[in-house]
């Protein structure tokens, strides 16, 4: 994602969002309109072209190395959703695809899917059950079912899909039945975006899709890609074979761009007509700020900045050392300094699994995540450190006995924020004794192979997600379990979290199911696995005479109804 990864997931369909702030160039201050509010008129034709921040990974949205934010926003109208998560945060289903979706038995749990008898694939070939049943084996973490050439499926998330039974087809196809081994709450989750299964089956779901080729091209929504070029952009192109609306736009052009400071001049000249940076600063806020034209929005989203903390390296496995980097951070200072320049509301995060603007939100950090840089020298010396004279603290043992104790920290090049996040957390350790050196990468090094290949010290980022939270599972289950767990890049292994978040996922009452997740939060931090930072408000900014251009804090981002977008008609 757009320098942020995406973890699937479900969850129950949460309250509307409120505003941080708002701001428009033209004078008039905006806030997100709800989904219902309604359409503009807006005529057929034209080009929107939106801004990337990076290059895609791959194209294969599902896949465990491509599940980036760039490639859902150019996917969001090329494959198929079952339900879309709408900028309120509500499920919508998508009857495009599917006339109906009805849960038929609490026990078994079985969900009978309708599917839209008019719903075909670009190359003619219908969409149909066996798509379903494709999408589940993929992502099902079943050793039984492989890729092509028998090799295991790396899917970027099981969740869910490892607690389906059988799925079956009746109805020449167009009906497909879910039967779950065991309950799942977030069972709308499933089965969006889907792959073309007739396409996977031949050129494999590991590595069909990492190039741009003809199995790129198939779509199964309003437009298709129609042309790719490394490094430049991404065309897609009404899709002829498309059964519902026609969308208004001729085309939908991603623009990619080496890092967020290249957009606002694109967006003054034109080249660009919308945008949403990797991180919301007030360096591009008003940089943008006197382009004429433009409509900015700054809400809360559903994605944090965060820091992992590999415990393969030897001093990163102990838990005082973990502890004594949280405690020696600085976190309200942090966030004074990068998101108090935009927005008062945002305040260090305390919650891994939920965000503060959503209602199951609550403090599970016990005051793991306080700042305390005494405490955090007194759990380096317990843990048989001693101070050097240089102000470094020094392991008695390991590789590093006798030297400064001193971790790197990686993240994607070319990021403002991020390069000051590292800053401040390389003065934030000075001071308690720990060396960070800094190094990092692009973004399709960082996620494909020093994040998966867990090739760092420390590493941060930025999960985004949908509403649904059992999506967290792949990423602090145990990383033992492999077929389960690929999002897992620390090293971390608990049996007791483990439990809590398979009992979380297969309740189905909302609110039991909240306090089990909030349960295992509360375990994280005290395994201190991850560091949570702050919540990242996101910046949309579209030039206003397009129309119906909805902001999405979700995984779908701004482009989630581009198939409504269009300039406006007066």
């Amino acid at each position: 994602m757009k320098n942020k990864r995406i973890f699937g997931g479900l969850a129950l369909a949460l309250a509307g969002m409120t505003a941080l702030a708002a701001c428009s160039s033209s004078g008039s201050s905006s806030s997100t309109p709800s989904s219902s509010s309604s359409a503009a008129s807006v005529k057929s034709g034209g080009t929107f072209t939106y801004a990337l921040d990076q290059d895609m990974a791959g194209f294969n949205i599902l896949n465990l190395n491509d599940d980036e934010f760039v490639l859902q926003e150019v996917l969001n109208q090329v494959w198929p959703q079952v339900y879309i998560t709408t900028n309120t945060l509500n499920e919508q289903l998508d009857t495009n695809y599917v006339t109906s979706a009805t849960v038929t038995s609490k026990n078994p749990q079985t969900v009978v899917y309708q599917i839209n008898p008019k719903a075909t694939w670009s190359d003619g070939v219908p969409f149909n059950a066996q798509d379903f049943i494709y999408n589940w084996q993929a992502q099902s973490g079943n050793p039984k079912f492989t890729d092509v050439g028998g090799k295991a499926f790396e899917p970027a998330t099981t969740a869910g899909y490892s607690l389906i039974k059988s799925v079956t087809s009746s109805n020449g196809g167009k009906t497909a039945t879910v039967v779950f081994s065991s309950p799942f709450g977030d069972w709308k989750s499933l089965f969006g975006p889907m792959i073309p299964a007739h396409i996977a089956e031949k050129v494999g779901f590991n590595n069909g899709f990492q190039t741009f080729n003809a199995a790129v091209k198939v779509s199964g929504g309003p437009f298709e890609i129609q042309s790719y070029t490394q490094g430049q952009d991404i065309v897609e192109v009404r899709n002829s074979k498309w059964w519902g609306t026609p969308a208004p736009l001729d085309k939908l052009v991603f623009r990619i761009f080496a890092d967020d400071n290249q957009i606002p001049p694109a967006l003054q000249n034109s080249e660009v007509n919308g945008a949403n940076p990797a991180q919301a600063s007030l360096q591009f806020k008003d940089a943008i700020a006197s382009v004429p034209n433009l409509t900015t929005s700054i809400i809360p989203g559903l994605e944090f900045q965060h820091m992992d903390f590999n415990q393969a390296n030897p001093y990163l496995a102990k838990l005082d050392v973990r502890q004594a980097i949280a405690y020696g951070t600085n976190r309200a200072d942090m966030v004074n300094r990068i998101v108090g320049p935009i927005t008062a509301s945002v305040k260090p995060l305390n919650n891994r699994i939920f965000m503060p603007n959503q209602p199951q939100y609550t403090d599970t950090s016990g005051g793991l995540g306080d700042f305390d840089p005494a405490k955090a020298k007194q759990l380096l010396q317990a843990s048989g450190m001693t101070m050097g004279s240089d102000g470094y603290f020094h392991p008695s043992s390991g590789p590093e006995a006798g030297k400064d104790l001193t971790f790197s920290i990686s993240t994607t090049s070319g990021e403002p924020v991020r390069s000051e996040i590292e800053q401040l957390f390389q003065s934030y350790m000075k001071n308690v004794g720990i060396k960070i050196n800094i190094q990092n990468y692009s973004p399709n090094t960082l996620f494909g192979t020093v994040g998966p290949k867990s090739e760092f010290d420390i590493i941060e980022f930025a999960w985004v997600s949908t509403p649904f939270p059992s999506g967290n599972i792949s990423i602090y289950c145990s990383y033992t379990n492999s077929n389960l767990c690929g999002q897992n890049w620390d090293h971390y292994a608990n049996p007791q979290l483990d439990k809590l978040l398979n009992q979380a996922a297969g309740t189905l009452d909302s609110t039991a199911a909240a306090t089990l997740y909030n349960q295992a939060d509360a375990l994280l931090w005290k395994d201190m696995v991850t560091l949570p930072l702050f919540q990242q408000p996101q910046l949309y900014t579209w030039n206003n005479t397009y129309g119906n251009v909805l902001p999405n804090p979700s995984n779908n981002g701004l482009t989630w109804n581009a198939q409504t977008w269009g300039l406006k008609a007066t």
